[in-house]
């Protein structure tokens, strides 16, 4: 990857973590919303925008639901801040489910250490 596509990569992602946090109205979008990584294509033509959501399964459903819905509203505040693109890209949120894999994988860890200490090992 370039450059300049990491650092507008970067500048997208900032610039959508505060639209989200302080322009988005919706109230089905949680607060605990982060966007973790912004992955724009060479062209610049579309983006794939991963957000993490806390909270139980259907918060997390619904806020990402809402998200979907304010993609266009997203798009055109990102047209406004960043002029200096020429085009602005096409979103797509995708749900990262690093952390929640993370969270497993620690549980997993924890579950074998107990199992080793019961059986003497």
């Amino acid at each position: 990857m370039n450059y300049r596509l990491e650092r507008v990569n970067s500048e997208l992602q900032k610039c959508i973590t505060v639209i989200i946090r302080d322009r988005i109205k919706n109230p089905r979008v949680s607060e605990m919303v982060s966007v973790t990584a912004v992955s724009a294509s060479k062209d610049l033509k579309t983006a794939k925008v991963f957000v993490s959501i806390y909270g139980d399964k259907e918060k997390i459903h619904t806020t990402f639901e809402a998200l979907k819905q304010c993609e266009g509203f997203i798009r055109h505040e990102l047209s406004v801040e960043l002029k200096h693109l020429r085009t602005t890209p096409q979103l797509t949120f995708i749900e990262d489910t690093a952390n929640e894999y993370g969270q497993h994988i620690d549980l997993l860890i924890k579950e074998i250490n107990k199992n080793d200490d019961n059986t003497g090992n």
